[in-house]
């Protein structure tokens, strides 16, 4: 992932250094762009518009399908037999200031800061294999994960040729709500709360920035979670930029 954002970084100046052309008068007002920066959650399919409201500004909306990784191993005592079925979302929105004094052209070429909010859903059935006093018990556990992002970004985009574009955003810190819905079916021995616990902290270990966190934050009696924590948001973004030129 350190190789992934220093990649991100590098675009991201590169396309700074290489905006030397004047500064464009004539505008298109719409960008539809595809996420290339889904490490996290390799089967994805995630896809933004980006639309132009003033001459320095832009708002845009992002939906897509996502799923979490596979589990395997869980802890010492428990492992996941089989992933039987898996599906999310992605849903976002963001609002983008095109930096007047840092760029030569309109929006949405050059550097931007501003707002954003996005959701991820996860839903996920696994069969789960228990090691009771050397005795193998068996339940099915259905979980419901989400993560709720809160923050404000800065990044670049470069428009290529009037048509395409690549989509940089640099920095993204977040307040993130966490949250998951467990329930386990089956006729076992083991104690309920601490393997659904043991699965929540090996979710969980899919984000680097939340380190020691929530640690101490437990599933309920009712198998359910729910925690503030900090979040990061990183992406690379391809698109075709199109519409009728209009005039500023």
């Amino acid at each position: 992932m350190k190789t992934f954002l220093i990649l991100i970084s590098f675009l991201g100046v590169t396309c700074i250094a290489m905006a030397q052309e004047p500064h464009e008068q004539l505008q298109r007002m719409n960008t539809i762009k595809y996420e290339f920066t889904q490490a996290i959650y390799p089967n994805s399919y995630i896809f933004s518009y980006e639309r132009v409201t003033t001459p320095d500004q832009t708002f845009c909306v992002t939906l897509g399908y996502e799923e979490f990784p596979n589990i395997v191993g869980v802890s010492s005592r428990t492992n996941v037999k089989d992933n039987l079925s898996k599906s999310g979302f992605k849903a976002g929105a963001e609002y983008r200031f095109y930096l007047k004094n840092e760029n030569k052209y309109l929006a949405p070429h050059g550097v931007y800061i501003g707002p954003y909010v996005s959701y991820h859903s996860f839903f996920n059935t696994r069969d789960l294999e228990v090691d009771v006093d050397g005795v193998k018990e068996t339940a099915q556990l259905k979980t419901n994960f989400s993560i709720l992002n809160l923050g404000a970004q800065l990044g670049y985009q470069f428009v290529i040729h009037d048509h395409w574009t690549i989509d940089l955003v640099l920095i993204g810190p977040s307040v993130s709500n966490y949250r998951a819905n467990m329930k386990l079916d089956g006729d076992f021995t083991f104690d309920k709360g601490e393997v659904e616990n043991e699965v929540l902290l090996k979710i969980l270990d899919r984000f680097p920035m939340l380190d020691n966190l929530l640690t101490n934050k437990e599933i309920s009696t009712s198998g359910r979670f729910d925690s503030w924590s900090v979040g990061w948001r990183y992406q690379l973004l391809v698109g075709y930029h199109f519409g009728k030129k209009k005039k500023h």
